[in-house]
């Protein structure tokens, strides 16, 4: 029996040394929480039929009205009821097709009832519950419900519910459910939506290209397993007490989070780690070094605490754990010294098992599952970053999402585009300083700007997050394109100052739901102008940054013909010939002419290196206003080369073929038009099958 294994290799403690200190930084952080936070409070009392899978659990509300207009109703979401037909809006969505979600006809349906429901005086509200379908309309999705109040919610007053509800967990997808006896229990209870006082309740439907979004509050679940399984949940376990019939009752407190999820399993297929993250020994010098000067703070205001860190790994991947460990210490020293602190004092990873991908790559407050397969032991597997990167990206969401809680119904980059530029960029650190030395590749931004390149119309970032032409189009829109738009702000505005606009937002942000007005806010104050013109276009517009090298031509200054004004009368010039360009003559004057174009629609300042055939460059930046500009020259040397944008700034311009001009380009090199239209050939080929 291998459950509760401590991993001897590594300084394993089930309450970190440091535990007081780590508590004493999460007041200090949350004191500067709004008034309104912690206004959803649950307590639930739920217990596993590892059997039939199914849930049955006692739940406790206590939800504050953060807002100054009154409510006289309160809606829930019932998730889970998203799996209970083919008919419902998430399962229409997923149209047969596959991407996280795994459907066939051998699966368990998943489901939420709802049985009791009373206010704390004891005012049954069952009878007016009534299920609601605020976005399409779909007689047969009941993820909404809608309850009127026997009185108005004042700003500020509280009222308690009282619940009782069984659900059947389905078989593992979109982040929840089982697959024999692993259960990954995501958004499996009645959940308060998020009430925005005069626009009313935010509560969509579970879509297939959504997340979520709720209020900030303290949890208190007790969760009763089988005896001898393992269990790993959201929080920090506070009682763990024998019960009759050969289980136990395990309960996890949580403080100012907005979800609660858990794992659990039998101890022949999943064990527990238990690990710590100890700063003084995790976080690499030279990333701290890096920090304080980006940030212009010191060491000691980049202090971070221990914690612990523990994990849930199928028993056959236990050769993978130093890994897994050394990615999650990895993950926790970059985004504390770039964004803050991590306020809780434990962290838990699930690596689900093989069979249970769906529930791998997942986010939920202090609890995150990654992925990752006992081939990834062996050479050519190990080589591979997949470990690393599905680490960081989860980890990351702590941040954006855990911690910020923005809306990913309505900005879902937001959540999953920051999130991304930041596990592109530590990844770029670990790669770059050779922390870990099994990776062999990495493509940093080459995968998200080649999607990019091949994206069958133009994209527009900004709207509902099911409202995309197909979901490949969330996820390109929401991820990877965000993560290049942040890239190429990054460009303009200087890593320094990008690095304290994100830290800045999320000090700023912290609890307090933010919205894409607040990011771009935030970072045009760091970098001392207004970001506002760059961000319209980049996420709320389709438009594609594209600009190019017209036409170059160099020609020999012409004697002149005609008349000249003497002073007292027009005198004719006498013409000898036209000049020969190539002729070599006493002086080496070139009229030299250069002319830029910008053939996509989004318009912005872009740099442009001029090289001489003296070996000297200089460099011009053109502010991209007109569709195109001439620059003429004077000068006694040739140009030999010109570049648009030779840093790469623009990361959003993906046809980049013609941003390069040479006067004799190398003979292997193919000529700039026939570069475009192979690239063109291809993007029509894409087109046809995409």
């Amino acid at each position: 029996m291998r459950a509760g294994v401590r991993y001897t290799s590594l300084v394993v403690m089930r309450v970190p040394r440091g535990l007081g200190w780590c508590l004493f930084a999460s007041a200090l952080i949350l004191c500067a929480v709004p008034a309104w936070a912690g206004v959803a409070d649950y307590e639930i009392e739920v217990e596993l039929d590892p059997a039939t899978h199914r849930l049955n659990a006692t739940e406790k509300i206590r939800w504050t009205n953060p807002t100054d207009t009154p409510t006289a109703e309160i809606y829930f979401h019932l998730y889970l009821n998203a799996f209970a037909s083919s008919q419902t809006t998430f399962m229409r969505e997923v149209g047969g097709q596959s991407l996280r979600n795994l459907v066939d006809g051998s699966v368990d349906w998943g489901s939420t009832r709802i049985d009791h429901l009373t206010t704390g005086e004891g005012v049954d509200l069952l009878p007016v519950m009534e299920f609601v379908r605020p976005d399409d309309g779909d007689p047969d999705d009941y993820t909404v419900v809608r309850v009127p109040l026997p009185e108005e919610i004042q700003p500020g007053s509280s009222v308690e519910l009282e619940i009782h509800f069984e659900a059947q967990l389905p078989s593992i997808i979109a982040r929840t459910g089982h697959i024999d006896d692993f259960h990954l229990v995501g958004q499996w209870f009645p959940k308060i939506a998020v009430f925005e006082g005069a626009d009313g309740w935010n509560s969509h439907q579970f879509h297939a290209s959504s997340e979520f979004f709720a209020d900030f509050g303290s949890y208190r679940v007790a969760m009763t397993i089988p005896e001898d399984w393992v269990l790993g949940a959201t929080g920090v376990e506070v009682r763990n007490t024998p019960v009759d019939g050969g289980r136990r009752t395990v309960v996890h407190r949580a403080e100012r989070v907005h979800d609660f999820a858990w794992c659990a399993a039998p101890p022949d297929l999943m064990e527990v780690v238990e690990a710590d993250f100890e700063p003084g020994r995790d976080v690499p010098p030279a990333w701290l070094a890096k920090a304080r000067s980006r940030l212009g703070l010191s060491a000691a205001e980049l202090e971070l605490p221990p914690m612990t860190i523990r994990l849930l790994v199928p028993v056959v991947q236990h050769r993978l754990v130093p890994r897994m460990v050394r990615a999650a210490r990895l993950s926790v020293a970059w985004f504390g010294l770039h964004y803050g602190v991590f306020p809780y004092p434990q962290l838990t990873i699930v690596s689900p098992p093989r069979g249970a991908e769906e529930a791998g790559g997942m986010e939920y407050p202090t609890f995150i599952t990654t992925g990752a397969d006992r081939l990834d032991e062996y050479v050519p597997f190990s080589w591979s970053s997949d470990i690393e990167v599905v680490t960081v990206h989860e980890f990351g969401h702590q941040y954006f999402q855990g911690m910020l809680a923005s809306n990913e119904f309505e900005e879902a980059w937001l959540d999953e585009g920051l999130t991304s530029y930041a596990e592109i960029s530590c990844m770029s650190d670990i790669i770059d300083d050779r922390l870990i030395p099994e990776i062999r590749s990495y493509p940093q931004w080459g995968s998200q700007r080649l999607a990019l390149r091949y994206s069958a119309v133009p994209l527009q970032i900004a709207g509902n997050a099911w409202d995309y032409r197909n979901r490949w189009m969330y996820f390109l829109a929401s991820y990877g394109k965000t993560a290049v738009v942040m890239r190429t702000a990054e460009g303009l505005i200087g890593s320094d100052a990008m690095a304290r606009g994100l830290r800045a937002y999320f000090q700023r942000y912290a609890f307090q739901h933010p919205t894409g007005g607040d990011l771009v806010a935030t970072l045009s104050e760091t970098a001392g102008y207004d970001l506002r013109g760059f961000f319209d276009q980049a996420i709320y517009s389709d438009a594609i940054p594209d600009w190019g090298v017209l036409e170059v031509r160099h020609r020999r200054p012409a004697e002149a013909e005609g008349f000249t004004w003497d002073g007292s009368g027009w005198q004719p010039e006498e013409y000898s010939g036209a000049p020969d360009d190539d002729a070599a003559p006493d002086d080496e004057s070139w009229q030299v002419e250069v002319v830029l174009v910008r053939r996509g629609d989004f318009v912005g300042p872009v740099e442009v290196e001029l090289t001489w055939d003296d070996g000297s460059t200089e460099r011009r930046q053109w502010d991209g206003s007109e569709r195109w500009v001439r620059w003429r020259f004077d000068e006694q040397r040739k140009l030999e080369q010109v570049v648009v944008d030779p840093d790469g700034v623009w990361a959003l311009e993906t046809l980049r073929a013609d941003n390069y001009w040479r006067e004799s380009p190398a003979r292997t090199d193919p000529p700039l038009w026939w570069v475009r239209e192979i690239l063109g050939l291809m993007d029509r080929l894409f087109l046809r099958f995409s």
